[in-house]
């Protein structure tokens, strides 16, 4: 007799959770000397990102036991309460704005961010989107068209914000999906040099966005300024050299380095690290990714295919963005690193987007137990 549910894929779920861990363990040594200085309290922001780890895996545990096929009969309810959290950030009273960008609701510092909720909404939808359509992908009008009008919809309301960085992640995102599941790659070919032509003149358009990209190729040309966040962040990898410094015995993140323990957190982890300390965190980084992209590909429906690829996509361009910032490989952003980053928004909807991975690896052991 077969179980009703199969076990879990635990080489994931000990990946995730050995991140987890090791985002808590850095959060402390990035952040001890800002949140005694800001807060009188030296586990501040240690303290509150496990309360997030305790929330993201009760969401972790809940999502991994809801069957699989339930995300995907119930993708247009996840696609309105993805818009409708989205849409309430605009909302006089409701809205956080901090650092300029309109992009939280709660109270306080306790509060969420719900682009965040939306790039896992999305990928939910067009997955099951699309692998309803099938062969209709082939056609604009019947399949490419409607998926790309949600996603633009979403793109805009989180670049109004504005939260660029994570628009841009969305965006990359759901195009993938789109292209996998099916997508004619002469649309996507015409999509793409659109927006080849339209980045330059988003870029030049704004004073701010000239400068930030100015200052990322040539840094050094306003060390006081623009460019003072990238060299700071520089100067700590370089600290950091082939072995590191020592747990918690960095310098950059005593007011150096901006946000140490949310945007530039990996520039600690080198520091502290060392070369060889970031390499063992790549690569334990790829072989999550990776085991994600297995368990998806091992899937017998095209809807759980693509949700893995989303997945996957997502927190593979969120890890690029960051890291690809703070050492100066691109512009800096302002995204934070999957897992270990402080923030709810991020850590919750993390590890609920591992949830339903795990949820699809029962489903596809279940068949073979």
């Amino acid at each position: 007799m077969k179980p009703s549910r199969g076990t879990p894929d635990f080489l994931l779920l000990f990946l995730t959770l050995g991140m987890v861990g090791f985002g808590i363990v850095m959060v402390f040594s990035a952040s001890f000397t800002v949140s005694y200085w800001d807060m009188g309290n030296r586990w501040f922001f240690t303290q509150k990102q496990l309360i997030w780890a305790g929330i993201g895996m009760i969401m972790m545990l809940l999502t991994m036991n809801i069957p699989f096929q339930i995300y995907k009969k119930y993708y247009l309810l996840i696609l309105a309460l993805s818009f409708f959290m989205l849409l309430i950030v605009f909302i006089p009273g409701i809205g956080i704005e901090r650092n300029g960008a309109k992009s939280w609701i709660g109270i306080d510092s306790f509060s969420i961010q719900p682009s965040e909720f939306a790039k896992l909404g999305l990928i939910v939808y067009l997955s099951a989107l699309i692998s309803k359509k099938n062969e209709k992908m082939k056609s604009f009008k019947q399949g490419l068209f409607p998926t790309l009008f949600i996603t633009l919809i979403f793109f805009i309301m989180i670049a109004l914000q504005p939260d660029y960085g994570t628009a841009l992640i969305l965006l990359v995102t759901a195009g993938i999906v789109i292209f996998v599941g099916g997508a004619s790659f002469k649309h996507i070919f015409y999509l793409v040099f659109i927006g080849i032509i339209i980045l330059p003149i988003f870029i030049f358009s704004a004073g701010y966005r000239i400068s930030r990209f100015t200052s990322y190729l040539e840094p050094w040309s306003d060390p006081y300024g623009n460019g003072y966040h990238l060299i700071q962040s520089l100067i700590a990898l370089g600290n950091g050299g082939i072995l590191g410094t020592g747990f918690g015995k960095g310098i950059q993140k005593f007011f150096y380095l901006p946000y140490p323990q949310s945007d530039f957190i990996f520039s600690v982890i080198g520091e502290e690290l060392g070369f060889i300390g970031v390499t063992l965190f790549i690569i334990l980084f790829l072989l999550f990714l990776w085991r994600i992209l297995i368990l998806s590909l091992r899937s017998t429906e095209t809807f759980g295919t693509l949700v893995g690829i989303g997945v996957t996509t997502s927190f593979a361009i969120q890890a690029f963005v960051n890291i690809g910032g703070v050492t100066g490989t691109i512009p800096i952003t302002g995204v934070p690193l999957p897992f270990i980053s402080t923030g709810g928004s991020s850590l919750i909807m993390s590890m609920t987007a591992i949830g339903l991975i795990l949820s699809l690896s029962r489903e596809k052991n279940r068949s073979t137990e």
